[in-house]
């Protein structure tokens, strides 16, 4: 059966941060805890993730299959899972959408992103920032000299990054 014909696959539509073959890959690992059940034990998948080191090579990825475990505790299909996942990286052409955003990566719920987080940010997707470049940053592309960039400073320059 096709991918579309699947009841169990997300609307590509929706999911805007992703495409097709990331999907796939997804779908892939996913697959390795389907038990012939409608949903699968996403316990069963935070245990692996979290034996596998995952929380702390990915701690953005890792908290939020954390946040869609909580709130799916009788599990979840691969569709309301990709779509939740979908839901935490929110909508950057919106402020509800980057809010959503920004408290998806303060993993720490502590209201602020600084160097440090950023630091980590970077590597997880494979940069390797230096210091002094992300306090340039949060200092001045932010205008956060205290080094803590909040919710709206973080709004506001996405919005200006994303306008031009």
């Amino acid at each position: 059966m096709a991918k579309g014909g699947l009841k169990n696959w997300p609307d590509m539509a929706k999911l805007k941060n992703f495409s097709e073959d990331e999907v796939n890959a997804a779908k892939e690992g996913f697959d390795i805890f389907d038990h012939g059940k409608p949903n699968i034990s996403l316990e069963e998948m935070m245990e692996f993730l979290e034996s596998a080191g995952i929380h702390e090579k990915y701690p953005t990825v890792f908290s939020i299959i954390s946040k869609i475990t909580e709130a799916n505790p009788k599990g979840i299909n691969f569709k309301g899972f990709m779509e939740a996942f979908q839901a935490a990286l929110g909508n950057n052409n919106t402020k509800a959408g980057l809010q959503k955003l920004f408290e998806t990566l303060d993993i720490d719920e502590n209201q602020y992103l600084d160097a440090q987080r950023f630091n980590l940010l970077a590597k997880e997707v494979g940069e390797n920032i230096p210091k002094e470049d992300i306090d340039y940053l949060i200092e001045e592309g932010y205008n956060c000299p205290n080094g803590k960039v909040d919710s709206d400073a973080f709004i506001k320059m996405v919005l200006k990054v994303t306008s031009k």
